[in-house]
């Protein structure tokens, strides 16, 4: 699609996996060559029963205190070179419960669902220290940061903390992300999860909508 070259307008975007995962790829950060996480992959599958359709599936092992398990794609249409303000929902399936014991914290409270949106390609990218992070400041954990937002914790109250009922939930933030289309109209938007629970963690991303806003 060629760069909207009139006034920025607000627009909508909607994510559905259930029509699949086109333009996305998976990735990790937040681990050193020590820690690398380990199970990481990533597939378009059917959801669980009793939840119908397909989703995004993610599943890595946090071999340390922190991974960030992510999905990004580029979005377009967007007037070159202008601001917007951009927000995100997010839809996924869990079976993580809430209120449930777990080493370094538990899946329900210490995996953050977690967004970001940038004018760059989002990627991992190794630090001077030796660490891997994206290149984009997203904050860590359940901090917020300029280019990355959290919307909630990952668990869903009324499951089982045993696992295997998986249900359907949404989290969303009002705090909205600054970024600037470049030259062809376009920016970077990741969706995904940061765990500070020290195992496996596995779930479905569904969807999100993004309210984008021009500035």
């Amino acid at each position: 699609m060629f760069p909207d070259n009139g006034t920025p307008t607000a627009s909508t975007v909607t994510i559905d996996f259930n029509n699949g995962i086109d333009g996305w790829t998976a990735d990790v950060a937040d681990y050193t060559e020590h820690d690398r996480p380990t199970e990481v992959a990533s597939a378009w599958k059917d959801l669980p029963a009793p939840l119908s359709g397909k989703g995004y599936y993610l599943i890595s092992h946090n071999n340390s205190d922190d991974v960030l398990t992510y999905v990004r794609r580029q979005l377009d249409g967007f007037v070159k070179n202008a601001k917007y303000l951009v927000t995100f929902e997010m839809r996924y399936a869990t079976d993580a419960a809430t209120g449930c014991m777990g080493v370094g914290g538990s899946r329900g409270e210490s995996v953050w669902m977690v967004a970001a949106a940038s004018y760059d390609y989002i990627k991992t990218v190794q630090q001077p220290n030796g660490n891997y992070r994206v290149n984009v400041d997203r904050g860590n954990q359940a901090a917020s940061g300029p280019q990355g937002k959290v919307l909630g914790t990952q668990g869903i109250e009324g499951l089982s903390c045993s696992g295997g009922k998986w249900a359907s939930t949404t989290r969303k933030s009002s705090e909205a992300i600054e970024v600037t289309a470049d030259k062809d109209g376009r920016i970077w938007i990741m969706l995904g999860t940061d765990s500070g629970f020290e195992g496996t963690n596995a779930l479905y991303l569904q969807g999100a909508t993004v309210n984008i806003k021009p500035l």
